[in-house]
């Protein structure tokens, strides 16, 4: 097992996973939630420039790392772990086959209800997902973090910027930081226009 951002003990105390339920499956998922979310989103250079600074006796974060990883980063990873984990609590893998549940007196719920649970939870998690980009796009923490403005493939994975959450209200011409800059460039007779966001690196994917 790798160095991990969050422990299992923070996972149960800010979701309503039981105390029972197996570490070492909720270790393993939120591995999985670093390595496949967090990565995704931070890239490999800074993913891993953010693990190297944690060992056995404590951290070496500087004071903006510090704030990115508690503030945003551990918050995010406590959804998302928990929904990676949700099928391995619902379902776990025996010596002959993948049984449902645990304890003999428990009645799991039917599949429909386990997805009902799993969209509400993924909703909250790409929240956290999109607060921690927006934080390090166009938040306090843009162009504090070099490792992650200046990596390319040859680092591995490159961080991914597209827009991940979106609510459930639908409200046409808008996009979720505003008004869409076509719609403006309309209502104000083609008056040339300048946006911040539409000028980064990559440009904004809804800016338009």
């Amino acid at each position: 097992m790798g160095v991990l951002l969050i422990s299992e003990v923070k996972l149960k105390s800010f979701t309503n996973i039981n105390r029972n339920v197996d570490i070492d499956v909720l270790k393993a998922e939120i591995q999985i939630a670093q390595d496949i979310d967090l990565q995704t989103i931070l890239g490999t250079k800074f993913y891993q420039h953010l693990l190297n600074q944690v060992s056995s006796t404590g951290n070496t974060f500087n004071a903006d790392e510090l704030t990115l990883v508690e503030d945003y980063i551990q918050p995010m990873l406590i959804q998302q772990a928990y929904f990676q984990a949700m099928p391995a609590i619902q379902y776990r893998t025996m010596n002959r086959s993948i049984v449902q549940g645990e304890m003999e007196s428990a009645t799991a719920v039917d599949i429909e209800t386990f997805k009902y649970l799993r969209n509400i939870q993924k909703s909250r998690a790409d929240f956290y997902i999109q607060r921690l980009m927006d934080y390090l796009l166009i938040g306090k923490g843009q162009n504090k973090f070099p490792q992650y403005t200046t990596q390319s493939t040859i680092d591995g994975m490159i961080p991914d910027r597209s827009q991940k959450y979106n609510p459930g209200i639908f409200l046409k011409h808008t996009t979720r930081k505003g008004y869409s800059k076509r719609s403006m460039w309309y209502t104000n007779n083609n008056i040339p226009m300048y946006s911040e966001l539409a000028h980064e690196n990559p440009p904004c994917a809804d800016c338009y």
